[in-house]
């Protein structure tokens, strides 16, 4: 429901900005306590040996990485306030000026944003201007209600959580489990300090908690979280049964059943996250038995996924009430502690848990796997559907023009992705490459630029900006490379910074597609940004087509070709494949350095270049391959 009038009168956003300042500062003597940290630590490294010397220091490395994640989060919640707070700011005195002037012309505005004429104003025509205004205004109210639930989000993933657990009582011990903020090498060594028989009790007690804990292996966790899974699955099924009625109707009225409404998100969620599985699993969306009906994810044994070929697939996260009831998970094909190439792909606008981006249709994950294994049959490869963060809703969501949902959900990105090389087989080699696709390629820059992700390789699929980084230098890639696909008829892809050339004429020729202000920083696909760039044109485009942003996992498309060598750790064969492509560049023009004259011959002239705002992309009109 959305907000009133009276709420948003009555609302402060300009608190929210002056709490950013205080971020900022804070911030600051964070910075100042962690360089002071870093100068000790360096000077006893330099004068104390020993044992003790060795401990203190290693303990006073890890209190200084756990302040540097203390200092991302000051940043992303600062960006997080103070981003709310000027569009909160912006549409209530909009609002509120428009008000005003509805009723300055004689109309009653109520509370709900509906507008009548009052009654010495009569007529047909006043009244469809009433329901036209009423309807605007409920819209700007609406928009103004998602502003506020999306700046919370934003504001709860910045912060984060460092609440000790209960214990878990296991074999007639208490055993602590430690908190989602623990170091994942921490988290390892006490997962390997407990007795099997202990970790066997605790995954059977599966405290939702611990399917989530960086630094347990897949396997476990994969355990844990499709047990929590049936839970919620079983919560509302056991009492449609009892009560002989359908689960819809049971969702449809929980209070009558004795349950809430945070059973219902759960049992929604944990309803597509189980489609997701199944989907990459087998392709469709629902198992049915030899009855006719359907089957859960979890009554599917191995014998029986090895006899049909299945894909092996894993639930490696799983929170369905996150983001405001959106939902978090994560699903892998393959194991990622035992794949020579992890590929973590991160989507963008509206995908969520909730709307069903694990499945309905949605082959991204399945695409890449399939051609990865292909293309390296004997490197085991997993594929990690990461949709762990809170996107923004839709195009004409206004949280889509700012960058404070991507810097915190890069920051759990990055948390999640330097976590795999904890549990990872020893011995065995591995090679991560990070995707994100339009707003969660913006993610994916902040995940490296801003909190510091590691991986092998990144891959930016039409880019609207890379926010933070300047460069491909900022990705801070050892050796490693940023590639870029970006097809020169993606709208989105043109959306970034380059060179002189301001976005937001072609945003305004799309209808504000990408909010009020285009963009989300420099465009990777740029000449100056330094990454390169893959082939990824649409067969058959000629113009540009919104369509077109959703092509790059397209199975037989260059794109998918050219990703599937990235994962498999063969990005340097782009070239010699035919499948690099030049970056954007803006165009100069210059004069002759010379004229040749009649009789004279040829004279020196000035030579003069100039820039202009014109942007040429060396892929326009290519054919696809």
């Amino acid at each position: 429901m959305s907000v009133s009038i009276s709420t948003v009168r009555a609302s402060e956003p300009d608190k929210l900005v002056d709490a950013a300042d205080a971020m900022r500062g804070k911030h600051s003597e964070l910075q100042a306590v962690i360089a002071g940290g870093r100068e000790m630590l360096s000077f006893l490294q330099g004068h104390w040996t020993g044992d003790a010397a060795t401990a203190a220091i290693d303990r006073g490395l890890k209190e200084i990485a756990k302040q540097d994640r203390i200092a991302r989060r000051l940043l992303n919640l600062e960006s997080a306030l103070r981003n709310g707070g000027l569009q909160m700011g912006a549409l209530r005195d909009a609002l509120l000026d428009l008000v005003a002037t509805i009723e300055r012309f004689g109309f009653a505005v109520a509370d709900d944003g509906t507008v009548t004429p009052e009654q010495w104003l009569v007529g047909d025509l006043l009244e469809g201007i009433a329901d036209k205004l009423g309807t605007f205004l409920k819209e700007m109210l609406r928009l103004f209600t998602d502003l506020d639930e999306n700046t919370a989000s934003a504001i709860d993933q910045a912060a984060g959580v460092d609440i000790p657990n209960p214990p878990v009582e296991v074999g007639g011990h208490q055993i602590q489990i430690p908190s989602p903020d623990t170091d994942p090498v921490d988290v390892k060594q006490w997962w390997d300090s407990l007795s099997e028989q202990q970790q066997q009790e605790l995954i059977a007690e599966h405290p939702p908690i611990l399917g989530n804990l960086n630094g347990i292996p897949a396997e476990a966790r994969d355990l844990i979280n499709v047990a929590v899974m049936d839970d919620d699955l079983d919560r509302v099924e056991n009492v449609a049964r009892a009560n002989n009625i359908s689960a819809d109707e049971v969702t449809a009225n929980p209070g009558r059943y004795g349950l809430s409404e945070g059973d219902i998100t759960r049992y929604q969620n944990a309803k597509k996250t189980q489609e997701g599985l199944v989907h990459q699993m087998t392709g469709v969306n629902e198992l049915k038995g030899p009855d006719g009906q359907p089957r859960r994810y979890s009554d599917v044994g191995a014998e029986e996924r090895a006899r049909a070929s299945w894909r092996p697939t894993m639930l490696w996260a799983y929170d369905p009430q996150a983001f405001d009831g959106k939902g978090r998970a994560a699903v892998a094909i393959g194991n990622p502690d035992t794949a020579v190439n992890t590929a973590v792909i991160v989507p963008g606008t509206s995908a969520s848990v909730r709307d069903g981006w694990l499945s309905d249709g949605h082959n991204d994950a399945i695409n890449l796997y399939d051609e990865s294994l292909a293309a390296a049959p004997r490197e085991p490869t997993a594929v990690i559907s990461w949709m762990g963060y809170d996107t923004p809703e839709s195009f004409a969501d206004p949280n889509i023009a700012n960058t404070g949902l991507a810097r915190a959900g890069g920051d759990a990105l990055a948390w999640d992705v330097n976590s795999l090389s904890v549990t990872h087989e020893a011995g065995v080699p591995q090679h991560v490459t990070v995707a994100g696709h339009s707003y969660g390629s913006t993610t994916v820059a902040d995940a490296f630029a801003n909190s510091g992700m590691r991986a092998d390789d990144a891959i930016l699929l039409g880019s609207p900006g890379a926010d933070v980084a300047q460069s491909a230098a900022d990705f801070n890639l050892d050796g490693g490379r940023v590639y870029i696909g970006d097809a020169s008829t993606d709208p989105v892809g043109w959306l970034g910074q380059m060179g002189n050339n301001l976005p937001g004429e072609l945003n305004e020729s799309l209808g504000n597609m990408m909010g009020p202000s285009a963009g989300l920083g420099l465009d990777p696909a740029f000449e100056d940004f330094g990454a390169t760039r893959f082939r990824a044109e649409v067969p058959g485009a000629d113009m540009i087509d919104p369509a077109d942003h959703s092509y790059y996992y397209t199975s037989g498309s260059e794109s998918l070709r050219s990703m599937t060598q990235i994962v498999t750790g063969n990005g340097d064969a782009l070239g010699e494949l035919g499948l690099q492509a030049q970056p954007r560049t803006e165009l100069s023009v210059s004069t002759p350095q010379n004229l040749d004259l009649p009789i004279i011959g040829e004279v020196p002239l000035p030579h003069l270049s100039v820039e202009t705002p014109i942007i040429y992309d060396p892929e326009w009109d290519r054919p696809a391959q």
